[in-house]
């Protein structure tokens, strides 16, 4: 599940565009909004894993960001591709390395969405939180399902249980994720 960079640019297009113009059938303005569209997947499809992944990274919207880039609100797109059983996510906050900045210096977004993922690390210290988003790459590598997760120019690649940090020549505003279920593993 690796994507051209066409399809990224049109990807992160779409998010904006739609985004900003605050689309009803993507656009989640609250944590409720979004807990109701993700408990709907859950009951629609049985992938309540799948679901508290989707969960995870959306509810980070909420959690961690309080500034967003100029031209958007609050909130979170999450939109389901259900022909290509796809889930894309994103935000226009601040991203991982702002967000880990007052207790973690990542000298690029790579290292800060490599640390995000890998380490117990939580940028609302000196709460004793931090374990989301390694839930998240753990579940998806062990299932075997595939994750494109990118923030400023870092870049997390689950594909089919292998996971690869890197970087990206395409810049993000905030947190742009996308999530494939087929082809997975049924393996706890």
């Amino acid at each position: 599940m690796f994507f051209s960079s066409e399809f990224l640019k049109q990807i992160i297009k779409d998010t904006e565009e739609k985004s900003r113009l605050k689309c009803k059938e993507c656009w989640c303005s609250t944590r409720d909004v979004l807990q109701a569209r993700v408990d709907g997947y859950a009951m629609e499809t049985e992938n309540y894993l799948g679901a508290a992944v989707i969960g995870e990274i959306g509810n980070n919207t909420f959690d961690h960001n309080w500034d967003f880039a100029e031209g958007y609100s609050r909130g979170t797109y999450l939109r389901f591709e259900r022909q290509r059983s796809m889930v894309i996510l994103a935000d226009f906050g601040r991203g991982i390395r702002q967000s880990l900045k007052a207790v973690f210096y990542a000298e690029n977004d790579e290292k800060a969405v490599n640390v995000a993922f890998t380490q117990r690390l939580s940028g609302r210290a000196p709460e004793q939180r931090g374990n989301g988003l390694k839930f998240v790459l753990e579940s998806v590598a062990r299932k075997k399902w595939s994750m494109y997760y990118q923030s400023g120019n870092g870049c997390c690649i689950v594909d089919r249980g292998n996971v690869i940090f890197t970087s990206s020549g395409l810049n993000v505003i905030g947190c742009l994720a996308i999530l494939t279920f087929e082809g997975g593993s049924d393996e706890a």
